[in-house]
């Protein structure tokens, strides 16, 4: 293993620098703005609750279509941890591993790698979608290992690689049915062989994914239509060609962000100059097509869930191809130590430039460590351990409001039978509320307290006085 590490890390200048310059940046970024997680690593991590519990199959929640590995990772991480620390540290780490293979690919190949590492790097964009611990942060690198192992006529790991970030996030599929279709014309039937069974898991999981968590996908659509499936876009946009529009309009959107459309030019000649000869890094055309799920979401059931954000393939893949827009016989003459400081001023440059222009601003669906964000952070680890031990053994029928579900389900779901929801205090019941064991509300939906205790209730306050909950005085030891 010392030998591994030595002859990748250190006999390698590149890659070590590569390596270390991208974990740094990340770590920058977190630094100055701070831990922060997207939304749908809750979700994720609350449905391994689902998971797990087949008491809550089929339970409501806040909707993000199941994706096995995420659902795997993020809610052992969260129940090991408490938290998603230890998730950034991951995704960093991964993105750290995609950044310098591509820059040692670049550099194989006989392209300019600072150019790549140097685009790769001020896609800040895509540094928050890292530090938030999204979907594509965990889904996209495994396309490009993937690729790249391919582009080594190692099948066998490149299609477990695609595999794996299909079970993170689908989309895959799409790279993969592009590579079985020139293996099958090349009649590299023992590929294609490996190839389909990797496609065969990745429509499996694409298509049925959502029975390891609902048992029927019109109950995923139903909970989706609250933001994501309308009348408006079913009428509009479902099996209709005018479902591209959206992510045409998205990818360009993307191209002439500020990070993206100083590679346009050198992109194209880029192009125009690996089409002229052999060279591996041509697969990494392949690696946006996984954001081709997107319209083909919205064709077949009306979800409009096209956001440029949400698909970075494109602004990776550019700066990558840029690096062959000129010889690089000019970077030979330059000493590895005047690159090395020419990179890092490159980056303390990134850094202060995302700093002092508010580049580093926290996203719309996040959530953070300080309760703020449009995802709030509520956990209840005061309110996991009175539940412990009142009710040691019992399984408990749950009353929360909607803000609180996600939450609900990741702390307290292993104790659950149900978990029912209101979105406001006037749709609360008062005739039905002693079948609940346990209430969760937010402070300002305070109970009337003598009714609450006469249907049997004790209330309790938690410490910051966020929320208050009601515990069955029936069910108290």
């Amino acid at each position: 293993m010392i030998k591994i590490i030595k002859n990748i890390f250190i006999d390698n200048k590149i890659i070590a620098l590569t390596f270390i310059l991208s974990i740094a940046c990340y770590v920058a970024y977190v630094l100055f703005r701070g831990f922060g997680w997207d939304g749908d690593s809750f979700i994720s991590a609350s449905q391994f609750q689902k998971l797990i519990g087949s008491d809550l199959y089929g339970t409501i929640d806040n909707a993000a279509y199941p994706k096995l590995l995420s659902v795997l990772l993020f809610g052992i991480v969260y129940q090991l941890s408490g938290g998603f620390y230890l998730l950034t540290i991951i995704a960093i780490l991964l993105n750290a591993l995609m950044i310098t293979t591509l820059v040692s690919w670049v550099n194989q190949e006989k392209g300019i790698w600072l150019i790549a590492l140097f685009g790769l790097l001020i896609n800040i964009p895509w540094t928050k979608i890292v530090v938030n611990c999204d979907n594509p942060a965990f889904s996209i690198p495994f396309i490009i290992f993937g690729l790249y192992y391919v582009s080594k006529d190692k099948f066998i790991l490149g299609t477990i690689f695609f595999t794996i970030s299909n079970l993170f996030r689908p989309g895959a599929e799409f790279v993969l049915i592009f590579i079985f279709i020139i293996q099958l014309f090349n009649k590299n039937f023992k590929n294609v062989l490996i190839l389909g069974i990797g496609l065969a898991v990745s429509i499996i999981h694409t298509y049925w994914g959502h029975l390891i968590i609902y048992p029927s996908k019109e109950l995923l659509w139903n909970l989706l239509g609250y933001t994501q499936i309308t009348n408006i876009s079913i009428t509009k946009y479902k099996y209709s060609p005018i479902a591209l529009i959206p992510y045409i309009s998205s990818i360009i959107k993307q191209s002439l962000s500020k990070y993206s459309i100083l590679f346009i030019i050198p992109f194209i000649a880029g192009v125009i100059k690996l089409l002229r000869k052999q060279n591996s890094v041509k697969l990494l055309f392949f690696s946006p097509l996984e954001s081709l799920i997107m319209p083909l979401g919205l064709f077949a059931y009306g979800l409009y869930n096209i956001k440029a954000y949400q698909h970075m393939g494109y602004t990776i893949v550019l700066p990558v191809i840029a690096a062959f827009s000129i010889n690089r016989s000019f970077l030979e003459k330059i000493g590895f130590k005047t690159k090395m400081i020419f990179t890092s001023a490159i980056l303390i440059s990134v850094v202060l430039f995302s700093v002092f222009t508010g580049n580093l601003k926290r996203g719309d669906y996040e959530a953070h460590v300080d309760g703020t964000g449009k995802i709030g952070w509520t956990n209840f680890p005061r309110l996991k351990n009175e539940v412990m031990l009142i009710f040691p053994s019992e399984k408990l029928n749950i009353l929360t409001a909607h803000q609180y579900l996600t939450f609900v389900i990741l702390d307290i779901g292993k104790f659950a039978n149900n978990i029912d929801v209101v979105r406001n205090k006037t749709e609360i019941d008062y005739s039905i509320t002693a079948k609940y064991d346990l209430i969760v509300l937010p402070k300002a939906w305070e109970l009337d307290s003598n009714r609450m205790s006469d249907l049997g209730y004790v209330k309790k306050i938690n410490i910051n006085k966020s929320f208050i909950y009601y515990i069955s005085k029936s069910t108290q030891l």
